[in-house]
């Protein structure tokens, strides 16, 4: 089917364009002259929201038009437009009679691509998810439902590893904080949430599944301050400007594991869920220079640290761990508007700390790494005509680790690993330390096109890869150390094309080939492998939008193929510096339907159903099994709406359990005086299917100068005991499910100015 994904380049390549023009506009309220944030732009059948400046922009033909605004919380205006050439026009708008608090929105009815979401912050905090903004992630369409007390990230099927996260087109380690209760990249100042689940354009690589953008807004449209506090933690930001620069800062620190600990003991409630501590904070400086010229900069840090102890009968089976975990981030950005498109540049630098300690009974396990990164990346986007932009940029990201390792070869648990829930780890212990070496260096460009009702997209990137590893075989004794370093290059075509077949309907193919590097903590000549190289796949999707404001419904079907995948060597006894391959395959198929509504009375939401396998393939000689996230159906249903002072948001999930690998007996090891399971199928069995059903409600009001708002979320509204794992007694004969948290409600207040 690799001809399938090179053929959609070769279509798009051949597409001509027709003559359009670039609308932007800002929306601003006639009595205050205030930016307007989440007014929905109609013009034609497109559709727009914008943002927290006011601003919008919009493609469209060359033609006549009516331009309507319109919110609930404003009176509709209509107003004529005419566009010969790209334009940019101010549009003031009177509020209605009764306003009040913020508003939520979705940012494109309609995704561009199939199954992508673009999500503004408004609506993200007005979802179930402890009013956190990046916490919308886990309730949009494409990604599974995560375990309770997961920080995963799983999109149409793949491994948490292959998707990755970007903060202004920055990497980042994480989305969330250990437990995943809160989201690492703060919450008071981002402003979008964009996922591109598969097929992703050339400006970004070095990822196999999907792509996750954390836009930060404009600090000045930031509240002069805020403070916030619930069950979870606490946070305070502000805003200030020094001469032509304005900046913003945030800091949020958690209490849940104390708050916790007054009602209920958190050791009782450590297996069902992590409790732990994490902090994080934000600084962002905006300054415009000149006219057409704007300077962006930010730092963000995050700490995270869990201490936790599964308490057993059995000394030798009690689970023991201890996570610290900080990662930090900074970058500033330089970027010029011109008549025809638009310059930028963005020199970016970090450091991520990790340090794991666990232990089950005597058997320990601990795993430490220093990574240095950075980078530096920039991007040219010229309108070479009526008919054709051109976009072309260069990238460059480091990554420089220093790890050490020590304990039993199969603590962690790898994905494919056939495992059970409490099963003894092996006591097979060794130690290593290493270095590894990632750099990438890429140029990648694309050229868009029109032509009649024809759109498309042709596009390309190609990557020098360097990765080295400090020692190709184990210590042993004085006997020095050689690395290993290899070059590798790759060319991935990438390209779509649409159809429009009416005003309202259109159609799309997107596709492409892509890479990722393996994991440095993969590179031990001890517990890894130092020669591993990169993993590929080939990713196609196509689907169908209709839209007609307020609403739009798509289907969207996708397929990913994985080849060279970083699998563990089954072998009793593995080739020395070898205890990985990379001869794994996988495969993902899968249907998506959604339905979405931006602003209809009041209401913005969605409805996605997901029908989906995948599967893996360790090696060539090993069965095809399904991948261990795999969740054949998921449905999801997301809401908010607001009225005068009120927000009430809600959310129902429901899903297949997750595989499983089941336990036909045990036999006794008189050695070490346990049991060991008879494993059965690998991930032959599933969890039980997961509901859950959750409700926010937030009443604000004012507060003398300043603006209250009050909130109750509930969380498993209905109590219902999901089944997060299977476990087993001491012989394995009998067994039930760790469940999930109950109901739980979180109660909060927010002060602003």
């Amino acid at each position: 089917m690799r001809w399938l994904a090179g053929a959609i380049v070769l279509v798009a390549s051949t597409a001509a364009a027709q003559s359009v023009a670039t609308l932007r506009g800002r929306v601003l309220e006639r009595a205050t002259q205030e930016a307007v944030a989440g007014a929905v732009i109609t013009v034609g059948n497109e559709l727009a929201a914008t943002g927290d400046d006011g601003t919008f922009v919009l493609e469209l033909p060359r033609g006549s038009y009516t331009l309507e605004v319109s919110a609930p919380w404003l009176v509709t205006s209509r107003h004529p437009l005419t566009l010969e050439a790209d334009t940019s026009l101010v549009l003031e708008v009177d509020a209605a009679a009764e306003t009040g608090g913020e508003r939520i929105e979705i940012i494109d009815i309609a995704p561009t691509a199939p199954g992508e979401t673009r999500v503004d912050a408004r609506l993200a905090r007005a979802v179930p998810g402890g009013g956190d903004a990046g916490k919308v992630v886990q309730s949009l369409p494409a990604v599974a439902r995560p375990p309770a007390g997961s920080a995963e990230i799983v999109v149409w099927g793949a491994a948490p590893r292959d998707t990755r996260v970007f903060v202004d087109g920055v990497p980042v380690p994480a989305l969330y904080h250990l437990g995943g209760y809160r989201a690492a990249v703060g919450n008071d100042l981002v402003g979008d949430i964009h996922l591109t689940p598969a097929a992703f354009g050339a400006d970004r690589g070095r990822a196999i599944g999907g792509v996750i953008e954390i836009g930060l807004a404009d600090p000045a449209t930031r509240a002069a301050w805020r403070a916030q506090a619930d069950l979870l933690d606490a946070s305070v930001s502000g805003r200030t400007r020094i001469g032509p620069v304005t900046i913003a800062g945030a800091v949020r620190q958690s209490w849940l594991d104390r708050a916790i600990a007054i009602v209920a003991d958190p050791q009782e409630l450590a297996p069902n869920a992590p409790l732990p501590r994490w902090t994080d904070a934000q600084l962002v400086a905006r300054a415009t220079l000149g006219t057409d010229v704007v300077a962006t900069g930010w730092v963000l840090g995050a700490l995270d640290s869990l201490e936790r102890t599964l308490a057993s009968d059995d000394p030798a089976t009690e689970v023991t761990e201890r996570v610290d975990q900080r990662w930090i981030r900074a970058q500033v950005t330089l970027r010029r508007d011109t008549a025809r498109g638009f310059e930028a540049a963005t020199l970016w630098a970090g450091r991520d700390r990790t340090s794991d300690d666990f232990a089950f009974g005597i058997t320990p396990a601990s795993h430490t790494s220093v990574q240095w990164v950075g980078g530096v990346r920039g991007v040219q986007q010229t309108r070479l005509s009526e008919l054709a932009t051109l976009t072309v940029g260069a990238d460059i990201d480091a990554e420089l680790a220093t790890l050490s390792r020590s304990g039993s070869l199969t603590i962690p648990a790898r994905e494919g690993d056939p495992h059970i829930f409490g099963q003894p780890p092996g006591d097979d212990v060794s130690a290593d330390r290493w270095r590894a070496t990632t750099i990438d260096a890429a140029g990648h460009v694309a050229v868009d096109v029109r032509r009649g009702r024809v759109t498309a997209t042709a596009g390309a990137r190609v990557d020098a890869w360097l990765l080295d590893a400090s020692r190709l075989t184990p210590r042993v004794g004085r006997t020095p150390g050689i690395g290993t370093q290899q070059i590798v290059y790759t060319e991935d075509p990438r390209g779509s094309v649409q159809l429009r077949i009416t005003d309202e309907t259109i159609v799309r193919i997107d596709g492409g080939r892509y890479h990722q590097a393996r994991a440095a903590s993969d590179a031990s000549a001890v517990f890894g492998t130092p020669t591993l190289g990169l993993e590929e796949a080939w990713h196609v999707t196509a689907g169908g939008q209709w839209r007609r404001a307020p609403f739009a419904i798509e289907a969207a079907a996708y397929a990913r193929w994985l080849d060279d995948l970083v699998a563990r060597d089954l072998a009793v006894t593995p080739p020395l510096a070898k205890t990985l391959t990379q001869g794994g395959t996988g495969r993902v198929v899968g249907v998506q339907l959604t339905a979405r509504v931006v602003g209809w009375r009041g209401i913005s939401g969605w409805l996605s159903y997901a029908l989906g396998k995948s599967t893996r393939r360790d090696d060539t000689m090993q069965a095809e099994r399904l991948f261990d996230h795999d969740q054949t159906h998921g449905l999801i249903a997301v809401a908010g709406w607001e009225h005068g002072g009120w927000t009430l948001g809600g959310r129902v999930r429901l899903s297949t359990g997750e595989p499983r690998t089941g336990v036909l007996g045990a036999l006794f090891d008189s050695r070490s005086g346990r049991f060991q399971p008879i494993r059965g199928a690998q991930n032959g069995e599933r969890l039980p299917v997961f509901f859950a059903a959750d409700l926010r409600a937030e009443r604000r009001f004012p507060l003398g100068p300043t603006r209250g708002a009050a909130y109750l979320e509930v969380q498993n509204l209905t109590g219902r005991a999901n089944g997060e794992e299977i476990i087993y007694s001491a012989d394995f004969a009998q067994h039930s499910y760790l469940t999930g948290l109950p109901l739980l409600a979180i109660v909060g207040l927010r002060i602003e100015r």
